[in-house]
């Protein structure tokens, strides 16, 4: 079966594929950690379902900020209300600042306070067991100290999100720290955003560098770790608020590995980024381990394969590295794959 993407969008056209048009929710909240009393704010989408295994995204925010500010600024909630995403906004564990501003410890790995990584761990199982959200579909991003932070969060609980996308972050040879110390349990899916603009220099002492090299540096480390190799370099025109050049380096290995340089940006969670890393990336993985893919062809793990695989199978369409939607792990997601899910349709 061959059909091309008009074909697709007709097929989910007579499918009746439609965001719901019920309103969404904020919902800020607390819970105790290590003695501390952190804060967070969740986001339902529209349709909200703690039946439905929601997939989750944790979006982290930059040093002297919080997360009701990376909320308005970071364009999380269009992609939410769009595709049914849950998205929580936790507060960092230390206080900067005197406008009730936060910090993430980003580079401590021995649990010293604030542990922010082990709030973490306990805020995704907390989100699991409050909101039914899709253990097998948990992503994290960051923008700055944001984006350090889940670069160290893997680091420890690489087995508890299936993809992250650190934006515009610094990298912990800045910081007076060790490569060494960033040992993930198995391959990462990563993609790494920086602006062109973003040459300024940043760490501590003598480890204080530019922030493109700090940036060449996390890619690095990314590829050799995830044993990725470059497959291609794409540049393209893509508006959001205006018209710039994205510059992709996109790397295949035991996990996919993507660099994206925005030109003319300087240090600012990148235009757009919300939006192409849930299209292009996030939703194409899922955690790895056969208790996240009971049912193959049942890409959103709602429990059945209808309309809404197809959905996921149409934004992945094309050459894919390590797709949830390739099934049959050709390196494309193409006729053959929709084919699979035709034939598995309904309940499983």
């Amino acid at each position: 079966m061959i059909l091309n993407s008009r074909s697709l969008l007709s097929v989910l056209a007579c499918l009746g594929i439609a965001p719901s048009a019920a309103a969404q929710t904020d919902i800020p909240s607390t819970m105790q950690h290590a003695g501390q009393t952190r804060s967070f704010i969740v986001h339902l989408p529209p349709g909200f379902s703690a039946k439905r295994a929601h997939p989750l995204v944790v979006a982290l925010h930059p040093s002297f900020s919080t997360g009701a500010s990376f909320q308005s600024s970071s364009g999380w909630d269009p992609v939410s209300n769009v595709h049914g995403v849950v998205v929580v906004y936790p507060d960092g564990g230390s206080t900067v600042g005197t406008n009730g501003s936060f910090a993430w410890n980003s580079w401590e790995f021995a649990g010293q306070a604030p542990d922010d990584a082990g709030f973490l761990s306990a805020l995704i199982a907390q989100m699991h067991a409050q909101y039914g959200t899709d253990p097998c579909r948990a992503y994290m991003t960051g923008f700055s100290n944001g984006a350090m932070m889940a670069n160290s969060f893997v680091a420890l609980h690489a087995d508890e999100v299936a993809a992250i996308a650190p934006v515009s972050g610094g990298w912990i040879t800045a910081y007076a720290g060790d490569e060494s110390a960033l040992q993930p349990s198995g391959p990462v899916p990563v993609w790494i955003w920086r602006g062109s603009n973003e040459n300024f220099v940043t760490g501590v002492g003598a480890n204080a560098r530019p922030r493109s090299q700090q940036d060449q540096e996390q890619r690095a480390f990314w590829v050799a770790h995830n044993a990725a190799a470059l497959v291609e370099t794409v540049s393209e025109q893509l508006t959001y608020g205006a018209t710039r050049t994205y510059t992709t380096s996109i790397f295949s290995g035991s996990a996919p590995v993507r660099f994206t340089e925005v030109q003319g940006t300087g240090h600012v969670y990148q235009p757009g980024a919300a939006d192409l890393i849930w299209n292009r990336f996030f939703s194409q993985h899922v955690a790895r381990g056969t208790a996240c893919a009971p049912c193959p062809m049942d890409l959103d793990r709602n429990g059945a394969v209808d309309g809404a695989d197809i959905a996921i199978l149409l934004g992945s369409w094309g050459p894919c590295s390590n797709c949830v939607a390739d099934l049959d792990r050709s390196g494309s997601v193409d006729g053959t794959d929709l084919a699979a899910i035709l034939a598995a349709w309904g309940p499983c």
